[in-house]
């Protein structure tokens, strides 16, 4: 009977200790990057003015990272192990950047890399990231070099672009909210660079 007693008291303390487990446990939240509305793109015209080519975006080893990474006040790289990236960094800041221009440049058709066999692409747009993170201050900063090629490959623009946001609200869910900021910045200042080069000239139809 004794025996009994005790075993029951170990089960009934064995499972309050992993109730209070459960409850202690912290579950990671998935954040992705978000676009411009689609809301606000024109009607594009039946033929585009140029087709552009977002290039992969490569972005340095501390943030390429499951994790959301910011900055502390001492420059160290601080990790958020509970709050999670739901896709690759390169690939959101390139998938995002793409429709950005899509809809700031409706007269053009915009395809992101790796480009399909079809897409005849009259300049691409290569991205360095350099920084992307929340800072100790709160702001997130997004630093870039970014370069446009024409077909041939020849340089058409290439430029340091520096995007910092006011303070956003605690958590990772403003420090993503200011990432897509910064990068709606970008994707402005992209839109303004690809509208001042000269329209690529028409090719001419092949001979059947």
């Amino acid at each position: 009977m004794r025996a009994r007693r005790l075993t029951a008291v170990v089960a009934v303390v064995a499972t309050a200790l992993a109730a209070g487990c459960l409850k202690r446990s912290k579950v990671a939240r998935t954040y992705v990057l978000d676009p411009l509305p689609a809301a606000t793109a024109a009607t594009p015209p039946p033929a585009p003015l140029a087709v552009v080519g977002v290039e992969r975006v490569d972005v340095p080893d501390w943030l390429d990272r499951p994790q959301l990474t910011g900055r502390a006040a001492s420059g160290e790289v601080a990790t958020d192990e509970f709050s999670r990236w739901g896709e690759p960094l390169p690939l959101g800041v390139q998938r995002v950047l793409a429709e950005n221009l899509a809809v700031l440049m409706p007269e053009r058709r915009v395809v992101s890399a790796p480009f399909a066999p079809r897409d005849s692409v009259d300049h691409s747009v290569e991205i360095t990231v350099i920084e992307a993170a929340r800072q100790a201050d709160g702001s997130v900063l997004l630093e870039c070099r970014f370069t446009v090629l024409a077909k041939d490959g020849t340089v058409l623009a290439w430029r340091r672009s520096t995007h910092r946001t006011d303070p956003t609200t605690s958590g990772p869910a403003g420090a993503v909210a200011g990432l897509n900021e910064s990068l709606a910045s970008l994707s402005r200042e992209l839109a303004d660079v690809l509208r001042a080069l000269p329209a690529p000239a028409a090719q001419a139809p092949k001979n059947p």
